[in-house]
């Protein structure tokens, strides 16, 4: 039995600054019905201010407080918000962001509407504070049966991870947290993104044009040495290696849902494992040659070149792979149909 409506699960690491400013102004915006978790991953920088927020929880009976004994990574902190949730939903949130409270509490209502949603994920605006937003946006409302629809519909719309809202009590009930469990270290850097995949084949899920989330200004981890420097910005998540990996891990992903899925035919299998890695594969062409690329021309990669590597990556990746059947030619024009857009735009 849950006591909350829904839990706010702070995930954080090195930045309790952060963390307690966030705990701080959610507790002056919550309802009864909510509450706050805060989970330490492990952080050995800035412990004094995550001892304020354990000291907190101690007399606040809505904020609780869990420390790692070590860092599990971002994949086992987002993992641990469904083991810890106080309630039958939870929202993840990053420990820069605050919550839009009125725009929370609409989509709590809406959701009691629709019992079978199994992830929401609402909309982001800017904080009045940041000037340079990153990751806010609004979505049009779209509500998506668990399946086919679902999963061409949501699963690879946005990367950023707070203000997702997941139905613990439903995603447990499919066993869902299982399947995840045994796949997660392949797709460390957006956890998040390979359970929506997982959660979309079985259950319905929500776009909505609701704010929940005010993104704030951004920053990089502390690390040991109490700097956020890093030698090469093409190194990390954001890396053309990383990229690379967290691809081929969707691909293999995409499978796995298609597998998972109520289709009937192999015709029906091939027809939507085509779609959705021609959305993966337009995701990670925007990725890789419009979010990053100066992460990697800046560090004496050749754009030009580095947009051809990707492109046959892909058709080696995709074209040869069981699932396309026949279609290779058809998926081929359409990669390269991708693959030329950018090379026309680099041109310009």
């Amino acid at each position: 039995m849950f006591n909350f409506e829904i839990t706010i699960c702070i995930i954080t690491y090195n930045r309790g600054k952060r963390a307690l400013e966030n705990v701080n102004n959610i507790l002056t915006q919550i309802n009864n019905e909510w509450c706050v978790l805060v989970l330490n991953n492990g952080s050995n920088l800035e412990v004094n201010f995550y001892d304020e927020i354990k000291n907190l929880s101690e007399i606040n009976s809505q904020l609780f407080y869990v420390r790692h004994p070590i860092n599990i990574q971002i994949h086992g902190n987002f993992r641990s918000c469904f083991d810890y949730a106080k309630s039958r939903y939870i929202m993840i949130l990053s420990d820069e962001d605050f919550i839009n409270s009125d725009g929370l509490f609409s989509t709590l209502s809406i959701l009691k509407f629709y019992e079978k949603v199994g992830v929401c994920r609402p909309s982001i605006a800017p904080h009045p504070e940041l000037i340079t937003p990153g990751n806010s946006y609004v979505f049009q409302d779209n509500y998506f049966i668990g399946g086919n629809a679902a999963l061409n519909g949501f699963a690879f719309v946005g990367n950023y991870i707070s203000g997702v809202i997941y139905n613990v009590e439903l995603i447990k009930n499919m066993g869902l947290l299982e399947v995840y469990d045994r796949k997660i270290i392949a797709h460390r850097n957006y956890p998040h993104l390979y359970l929506d995949l997982l959660v979309s084949s079985k259950l319905d899920v929500l776009i909505t044009s609701n704010v929940t989330v005010l993104e704030r200004k951004g920053e990089e981890t502390l690390i040991e040495n109490g700097t956020s420097s890093v030698a090469s910005k093409h190194i990390g998540l954001y890396g053309y290696g990383e990229r690379i990996n967290q691809f081929l891990a969707l691909r293999d992903a995409v499978r796995e849902v298609v597998d998972l899925s109520d289709l009937n035919t192999d015709s029906e299998k091939i027809k939507l494992f085509i779609e959705l890695n021609l959305l993966l594969i337009s995701k990670y062409f925007y990725l890789i040659f419009k979010v990053n690329i100066t992460n990697y021309t800046s560090n004496s990669m050749e754009r030009n070149l580095l947009l051809d590597s990707f492109f046959y990556l892909v058709c080696s990746s995709i074209l040869t792979h069981p699932y396309i059947g026949n279609h290779d030619e058809l998926v081929a024009n359409q990669i390269v149909e991708i693959y030329e857009g950018y090379k026309r735009e680099f041109a310009c």
